[in-house]
């Protein structure tokens, strides 16, 4: 039987890594598992990450494969907005190399990383929380899920699972486009409700598209708009569930989700690194004052919620929106918008590439009339 730790931490990605990073650096014992044996590898992600994100976390640069600076929203008969701020505001990143990066910095501070080992069960007990890998036990005062999508654990964890998901759906294919520009499509005939997207990523394009159901049939079909050849293509294209929304309740007994085990991700665009990470702060901060007696974990579910309530509420109002707009009506409103660029100067200010709620309650609020839709 292992020591007992003072946290536990079960899946090391990019948001496990960095909580177990900010809890060892403030002296904790910290044990983080991952059932892979590599990190970052085939993981289903556009890669695309705020500038505003790295600067607060100080994230490996060295993952940066393309700045974006532009972004082009493309219409369902292919109108163009283009966004330009003349300056970057989001990387691509090499997934593989960025959570490598936050896994060493983890190790760098003395966490003790055990990969390829499955968290099977956990069992709590009086003074601490038993973790099983097979035959292998482990014991820990706090754990931490971070496990993603999988919420295998939550149960055991005395925790509710998240009740829905969209689908995310991506291939990477050979291409060319400009390498500081994404484009961002909108239709129902590949995207009902939603967007797909086409991404530089070095010398490669991410082709996807975010839906509520059978993802892989809409990037099919987006494939066939940007005309890019059917033959074999399906066996490429990768397909991840996205929690949609955040679970009922996050804290237990000396434990906690976060991430995505918590819902921490975008309404909007499905995201959730930068939320995981602001989300992670928040974590770190309320364990050590529970370690000390002086806050109850608890108050971690109510302060992330707090700081992130807006941004879930927009997600789930513009998604209702979105599914009863029409491509003609969408049109219209390009049209509408192209022709009266006053709304241009109204619209950029309030862009920021985390925080969406300004910019689109801003958006149904002067074109809810417009599209003849209530908000």
């Amino acid at each position: 039987m292992r020591r007992i730790y003072d946290i536990a931490i079960i899946g090391a990605g990019p948001v496990g890594s960095y909580a177990a990073y900010q809890l060892a650096d403030k002296g904790f014992s910290v044990a983080l598992f991952d059932s892979k044996k590599q990190i970052g590898k085939d993981v289903v992600c556009s890669g695309v990450i705020g500038k505003k994100a790295f600067q607060k976390f100080d994230l490996p640069a060295e993952s940066i494969l393309n700045r974006i600076s532009v972004a082009h929203l493309i219409s369902p008969f292919n109108q163009r907005l283009e966004y330009a701020p003349g300056e970057s505001f989001a990387y691509v990143v090499d997934r593989s190399q960025f959570d490598r990066g936050l896994l060493q910095q983890a190790m760098k501070t003395g966490v003790e990383v055990r990969l390829g080992r499955k968290i099977d069960k956990l069992s709590r007990h009086e003074r601490f929380w038993e973790l099983c890998s097979g035959q292998n036990r482990y014991r820990a005062k706090y754990v931490v899920l971070c496990t993603g999508v999988n919420s295998d654990l939550h149960r055991q964890a005395g925790l509710p699972r998240a009740a829905r998901f969209l689908y995310g759906s991506q291939i990477e294919l050979p291409g060319v486009r400009p390498r500081n520009t994404i484009e961002i499509y909108m239709g129902r005939a590949f995207a009902p409700g939603s967007f797909g997207w086409v991404i530089p990523a070095g010398d490669a394009l991410r082709i996807g598209v975010i839906v509520s159901r059978k993802g892989q049939i809409w990037l099919k079909k987006m494939l066939a708009r940007l005309k890019y050849p059917a033959p074999g293509i399906e066996n490429a294209m990768q397909m991840k569930p996205i929690v949609y929304g955040p679970i009922a309740r996050s804290a237990g007994d000396r434990i906690i989700a976060l991430g995505e085990a918590a819902g921490q991700v975008k309404t909007t665009t499905g995201g959730g690194i930068h939320y995981g990470l602001l989300s992670s702060e928040i974590a770190v901060e309320r364990i050590e004052k529970s370690v000390d007696g002086n806050a109850d974990l608890r108050d971690y579910d109510v302060t992330w919620r707090s700081a992130l309530a807006s941004e879930h509420d927009i997600g789930f109002r513009v998604r209702a929106i979105a599914a009863k707009v029409g491509d003609q009506e969408m049109e219209k409103l390009f049209t509408f918008v192209k022709k009266h660029r006053f709304w241009v100067d109204l619209l950029v200010p309030r862009i920021d590439f985390d925080f969406h709620s300004n910019f689109i309650y801003f958006c149904i609020k002067s074109f809810s009339s417009f599209l003849k839709i209530l908000s």
